[in-house]
C-alpha cells in the first residue's frame, strides 16, 4: 500500500520523486553483491512507498549520481523541519551499509548542505566509517534524545520513579512504591491497558521494575509502546518499536533511537544499549519484509508525533480499554499488507521468553 508521511504532504509529487531518486543515488556506495547493499535498495524502496507516496523501483529510477546537488533548488523554500526529516531518511539509508565507506559520509555532508540542515548524526556516521565505534557510541548517548539531563529527569517523574535519574538507563531496584504500582495492574479489567501489560510481563518472564533484577525504568517504559503498537518481543519487533519511538518523538534528536537500533541489530556496530539489556545481533534488517516493517513503523511514528518515551504517563491510562488508549495517543494501525506478527501472535515471542514465562499468559503455540 502506498502511504504519505504527514511531514511530506506539503511537498509536490515531483519533489518527492526527486528526493527518492536522489536517495537511490546512494546505492553507488553499496556494491550490489554485498547483502547490506541489497538491504539498502529494499529500504529505500520501502521509504518511497511508506513515507514519500512514491512507488519507484531502483531500475526505474534513472539514477544520476550527481543529483544530490539538485536538492538545493528543488527544496528551496521548504520548511526546515520537513527538510530535516527528509535528510534523516538519507542518513538511515546509508547507516545500513556494512562496512560504511567514507564516501557515504561525504555524500551525507553534500545532502545536508544541499538541504540546508545541520545534523549531529553525520558525525556519528563518520566515526562509524572510520571504525571508531566506541567514540560513536559515546557521541550517540551525548548528542541524541537521551543526552538531555532535564528530559531524563522529566521521564523519571512520568515513569513514577522515586529517585532522580542521572542516566537514562539507570536501574531502580529498590522502589517498593513503584513496584506496587506495577503489581496492582493485575487487578485492572480484562481489556484494559494495565491488565494487558501485566499479562505481557507474566507471559514473557519479565521482572517488574522497582525490585532486584528488574530492567531499568526506561526499558520498562518502552514495553508499554510494544503493547500499544502491537510490536512483538523478538529482535525484529525491537527494530520496529524503536523505529516507531524515534520517529514519533517530535524532536529530531529522537532519530538517535533508529541509529542505535540499526547499530545493534543490523550492522553490530553498537555492542550493547539500554543499560546492557539489548546486545548486538547482526543482520535482522536483511530478513525478508523487514525494510518494509521498519518503514511502516516510521510512518506510524510520524503520524503519532508525540514523545512516547518521556512524554507520557502510561499509568494514567491503566484502566482504559487498550483501543481507546491507541486512539487517544494517535497510534494508527499497521499496514495490513505487511506481515508483522504482533505481541499475541504465536511468532511474537522468543523461545527463551516462552521458557521462563507463564504459559497461560503467552501467545498460543503454532500447531
Amino acid at each position: 500500500m502506498i502511504h504519505l508521511d504527514p511531514d511530506f504532504k506539503s511537498l509536490s509529487k515531483n519533489q518527492r520523486n526527486i528526493a527518492l531518486r536522489c536517495m537511490y543515488s546512494l546505492t553507488r556506495h553499496a556494491k550490489d553483491c554485498r547483502t547490506s547493499g541489497l538491504t539498502q535498495i529494499h529500504l529505500i524502496h520501502a521509504i518511497g512507498t511508506a513515507l514519500l507516496g512514491v512507488d519507484l523501483d531502483v531500475k526505474e529510477a534513472a539514477i544520476d549520481h550527481n543529483s544530490i546537488a539538485s536538492l538545493r533548488t528543488v527544496f528551496k523554500g521548504v520548511d526546515e523541519p520537513v527538510r530535516h526529516r527528509l535528510f534523516q531518511l538519507f542518513t538511515l539509508a546509508e547507516l545500513v551499509l556494512d562496512p560504511l565507506p567514507q564516501e557515504a559520509t561525504d555524500t551525507l555532508r553534500q545532502a545536508a548542505k544541499a538541504l540546508d540542515v545541520e545534523d549531529d548524526f553525520i558525525e556519528i556516521a563518520r566515526e562509524y566509517s572510520q571504525g571508531a565505534y566506541g567514540i560513536a557510541a559515546a557521541d550517540l548517548a551525548r548528542k541524541g534524545y537521551m543526552g538531555n539531563p532535564d528530559l531524563v529527569k522529566q521521564g523519571g517523574q512520568l515513569m513514577h520513579v522515586h529517585k532522580t535519574l542521572t542516566d537514562p538507563f539507570e536501574t531502580d531496584e529498590d522502589d517498593p512504591e513503584l513496584l506496587n504500582q506495577w503489581l496492582e495492574l493485575e487487578n485492572c479489567a480484562k481489556d484494559s491497558l494495565g491488565r494487558n501489560i501485566w499479562e505481557y510481563y507474566q507471559g514473557r518472564g519479565f521482572i517488574f521494575t522497582g525490585q532486584k533484577g528488574s530492567v531499568n525504568p526506561s526499558i520498562a517504559q518502552h514495553d508499554w509502546i510494544h503493547l500499544l503498537c502491537d510490536y512483538n518481543t523478538t529482535i525484529e519487533g525491537e527494530l520496529e518499536v524503536f523505529s516507531f519511538i524515534g520517529s514519533a518523538i517530535p524532536d529530531v534528536k529522537g532519530f538517535a533511537f533508529l541509529v542505535a537500533i540499526v547499530g545493534l541489530f543490523e550492522t553490530g556496530r553498537l555492542e550493547s544499549w539500554g543499560g546492557g539489556v539489548l546486545n548486538a545481533d547482526k543482520g535482522h534488517l536483511d530478513l525478508p519484509g523487514m525494510p518494509e516493517r521498519v518503514a511502516d513503523a516510521i510512518r506510524r511514528g510520524r503520524i503519532c508525533n508525540r514523545d512516547v518515551m518521556y512524554g507520557i504517563d502510561y499509568f494514567k491510562y491503566k484502566d482504559w480499554n487498550i483501543e481507546d488508549v491507541r486512539l487517544e495517543i494517535g497510534i494508527v494501525a499497521k499496514d495490513q499488507e505487511i506481515d508483522s506478527p504482533g505481541v499475541w501472535d504465536p511468532k511474537g515471542i522468543t523461545d527463551f521468553q516462552r521458557s521462563i514465562g507463564i504459559a497461560k499468559f503467552q501467545p498460543a503455540l503454532i500447531k
